[in-house]
């Protein structure tokens, strides 16, 4: 009886353990994987070549609701675009150490179309990542655009779809 009992308590406990949040899980992250395929169809097939080397900017992706508006969510986003960019070879400036970007405090690196040219002369880029997500039921849909800076004409795109579970909810904010 006492063994059964004990077996019981381990096998409770072990239920218990695995049910929350673990580094396993967060090792697996579906949001990330999700992400970074969303930059690897981005690279497929631009309609320019891109220079690995050339400096590139990445763009906090905005609420396509208000494009002066992000979330945690957007500004994450743009921190695993920017993260698969520099594993697959490219020179993705880091926006946040830079004076002359327009920065929001809550909202991150937001280019103004009127800055772009600008800002990609001063750092010699030869593109702009940007992107925008859109809410709706049960749904989150991005889209990422590599824009060319020399005539602002979109090269490559994807649109993809993450799932708003609670996690996701949660980094959008009270704008829902």
């Amino acid at each position: 009886m006492r063994a059964l009992a004990t077996i019981f308590c381990i096998a409770l406990v072990s239920g218990c353990a695995s049910s929350g949040p673990s580094y396993e899980a967060a090792e697996n992250s579906q949001l990330i994987r999700a992400n970074h395929n969303a930059v690897d169809k981005l690279l497929v097939a631009p309609s320019i070549y891109v220079d690995k080397s050339t400096p590139m900017l990445i763009a906090t992706l905005v609420s396509i609701d208000n494009l002066t508006q992000s979330s945690r969510f957007g500004r994450l986003i743009s921190e695993q675009v920017a993260t698969r960019l520099t594993q697959s070879g490219f020179n993705v400036i880091e926006m946040k150490l830079r004076n002359n970007v327009y920065i929001r405090e809550d909202t991150g690196e937001l280019l103004l179309s009127r800055d772009v040219r600008d800002l990609s002369k001063s750092h010699n880029a030869q593109v702009v990542v940007v992107g925008n997500y859109a809410v709706a039921a049960g749904y989150t849909y991005v889209t990422l655009k590599m824009i060319a800076v020399a005539d602002n004409r979109v090269v490559s795109a994807v649109n993809y779809v993450l799932p708003l579970n609670e996690t996701n909810r949660s980094m959008l904010g009270s704008g829902l």
